[in-house]
């Protein structure tokens, strides 16, 4: 996840081309296999097992490593020697820049720095990139101590990583009264509290969450491709409510939707997530205790 960041930077910067970004990105991402995928190929796991831990991460946002302790079907030990294997996002980056003269390490080291100062990125938020841990990643673009909110779109951003695509960019989170849409994919949740979240696109690139998730290629975003976003957006949502109700928190979701072509407003603050997935942009959007209107 990391060489998406810094990469797009160093071709933007014409530190490096295009082709050799894509390139350098291939290579990595040749090396980064899901922990469930290692497990079973070390024989820590059977298929079931792993199947089974993906079925639960469905229904409760948790680790598979921490899933798989609790399951006992792996010891912590364990885990630490799968993600291990995984590798550190951001040597294996360097790694594939220096063996292919692309860059040297002096070099990397100096465009690093101009990176964190062009974003003002604290060197804490370049570890946190560094690290690859969406956990640690996510806080770097999002306010997560907005109450609701901020919860509400780290929980949507995970589960992006986990069934759409774990090669996302994030950008700033930013807020608005008005936004308008191309195409929207969204559900309000209602209750103790109102939570409205939805995605939204220019064009067709909400095509690059419905394809994934419904495990289907979408060549149109038709009213089935909408339907596949629909049921993402219902899945992450109904593990936030299910999240809330154990905190005596209460609310029902009402059956998701889609529009085309139309303007949302509100009195109050829509938070805007720019999330970039296979190099298209679209947006989450939530809001909450700030009642939207579509027209």
């Amino acid at each position: 996840m990391f060489g998406l960041y810094f990469g797009n930077y160093l071709v933007e910067k014409n530190k490096i081309s295009q082709a050799q970004f894509e390139d350098v990105m291939m290579q990595q991402q040749k090396t980064r296999v899901k922990l469930g995928l290692i497990a079973v190929a070390e024989k820590l796991l059977t298929t079931k097992q792993a199947e089974e831990i993906n079925d639960i991460q469905r229904k409760m946002d948790r680790r598979f490593g921490d899933i798989a302790i609790e399951k006992g079907y792996l010891l912590a030990e364990e885990v630490t020697h799968l993600l291990n294997m995984q590798g550190n996002p951001y040597l294996q980056f360097v790694q594939v820049l220096t063996e292919n003269n692309i860059l040297t390490i002096q070099e990397i080291e100096s465009y690093l720095e101009e990176y964190r100062k062009d974003n003002n990125f604290s060197a804490c938020d370049i570890d946190a990139l560094k690290s690859g841990d969406i956990d640690r990643i996510i806080p770097v673009f999002v306010d997560v101590n907005i109450p609701f909110s901020g919860e509400c779109i780290s929980l949507t951003i995970r589960n992006i990583v986990r069934f759409i695509n774990n090669n996302i960019v994030l950008k700033k989170a930013y807020t608005v009264n008005e936004y308008s849409f191309g195409s929207l994919s969204y559900q309000n949740m209602v209750g103790d509290q109102q939570i409205f979240v939805g995605f939204a696109s220019k064009e067709k690139e909400l095509l690059n969450i419905a394809s994934p998730f419904a495990k289907e290629e979408f060549t149109d975003l038709d009213e089935d491709a909408f339907d596949a976003v629909c049921e993402f957006i219902n899945c992450t949502n109904g593990l936030y409510a299910s999240k809330l109700s154990h905190e005596d928190i209460h609310i029902d979701m009402t059956p998701p939707l889609f529009s085309n072509k139309k303007k949302i407003s509100s009195k109050g603050e829509i938070h805007v997530v720019p999330v970039i997935i296979n190099g298209e942009q679209t947006d989450l959007l939530v809001a909450v205790n700030s009642p939207v209107s579509i027209n």
